[in-house]
């Protein structure tokens, strides 16, 4: 069996090639290009002579069970694109998906992509970001859009020139005229330029002067995260009782101290929101992790699923429902733990000496040991 490689391209300064990549290029049997026209001149300043054929949106699904059927009876195949990472708002994936189901070996070699230039070299903060790629031209771009005034985390998005000023338009109204951004363009050419300000400004600057080539626009997340947001607000969250019985069989609860107002100083379990695309368990044990560093793998295989909970009249977040899940473990001593993320502290209280919770947290906690 081949092997399929992804290979990334310079995004403007064409010394950003690799060597690796040059040399995966010319022993490959075979190219796919998104524009064999624009790849030629790449190929022709490193001297490969690989043969090239075309792989872009509108032909990939025709053409794939052939490339993959060639990869399968043992040749060796690169993906390339105009410029990037193949696979990133660029064809790519289709590809290797349908190598991955075959059992084929792919691989993504590392090199040039406009993403992590841009998102660093904004300023703004870049340990969590998300990546929305190209907004949907139509259906579906208002709902994202109004989705995204809900992050409080850097935001990047990919966009066309002659799109751009549309863009800021939507999301100054969406996000806040004084929302900061960055508009990167044309990276690592000639010409590259990093324009930070409002959304507003940026806006004015782009209708008096249309911008032109390769764009990544960065935006600052939300100052306070959607949780701080006036009650009610519908969510979805999760919470975690963990219960720790010790040698001498007494037993201990796992609680955070919360840091955000209104419930600033209130104890409670760990837990929070359910982020787009987690499961439940997931983003039980995310915030079990951000919250108190415990990872319950270390300790259990799995957690165990309790029950929901919906009580909008007692719960001042408004929420639509909360799963609860549960930890029992017998050990030694109690685990070592501290606060992250929404939680200023975290610590063991023994029972039945409980801290009063906030939320309903003492009423799940009732529950959960009167049925034990």
């Amino acid at each position: 069996m081949g092997k399929l490689f992804l290979v990334p391209t310079p995004v403007g300064n064409m010394a950003d090639m690799t060597y690796r990549a040059v040399e995966v290029l010319k022993s490959v049997s075979l190219i796919l290009a998104e524009d064999t026209r624009t790849s030629a001149k790449l190929l022709t300043h490193y001297g490969i002579t690989t043969p090239c054929k075309s792989y872009h949106q509108y032909n990939e699904h025709q053409v794939l069970p052939g490339f993959v059927r060639l990869v399968r009876e043992g040749g060796d195949m690169a993906v390339i694109t105009d410029a990037g990472t193949p696979g990133i708002s660029d064809p790519g994936f289709l590809l290797v998906r349908g190598c991955l189901q075959e059992g084929l070996e792919v691989e993504c070699l590392p090199g040039a992509t406009a993403l992590i230039p841009a998102v660093v070299q904004s300023g703004f903060p870049c340990e969590r970001f998300i990546f929305e790629g190209f907004l949907p031209h139509q259906k579906g771009r208002k709902a994202r859009i109004e989705a995204l005034a809900l992050q409080d985390k850097t935001m990047v998005l990919y966009e066309s020139p002659h799109r751009l000023v549309k863009t800021l338009e939507q999301l100054a109204e969406a996000l806040g005229a004084t929302r900061e951004a960055c508009v990167c363009r044309e990276i690592s050419k000639i010409y590259a330029e990093s324009r930070r300000d409002t959304l507003a400004n940026l806006c004015m600057h782009y209708v008096a002067n249309p911008p032109k080539g390769e764009i990544v626009l960065v935006v600052a997340g939300r100052e306070q995260p959607a949780y701080t947001y006036a009650y009610p607000r519908p969510a979805l969250t999760v919470d975690v009782l963990w219960e720790t019985i010790l040698p001498d069989g007494t037993r201990h609860v796992l609680l955070v101290k919360r840091r955000q107002p209104p419930f600033a100083d209130c104890y409670a379990l760990p837990g929070g929101f359910v982020e787009e695309d987690e499961t439940l368990e997931w983003a039980a044990g995310r915030e079990l992790k951000e919250e108190t560093g415990l990872w319950f793998k270390d300790y259990v295989p799995a957690f165990r699923p309790f029950k929901p909970y919906s009580r909008p009249d007692r719960d001042p977040r408004g929420r639509t429902v909360s799963m609860v899940y549960t930890v029992s473990v017998r050990l030694e001593s109690l685990p070592p733990v501290s606060g992250g993320d929404d939680a200023a502290a975290a610590a063991w209280f023994p029972l039945p000496d409980l801290p009063p919770l906030a939320f309903d947290h003492a009423e799940i906690c009732r529950d959960y040991f009167a049925a034990r």
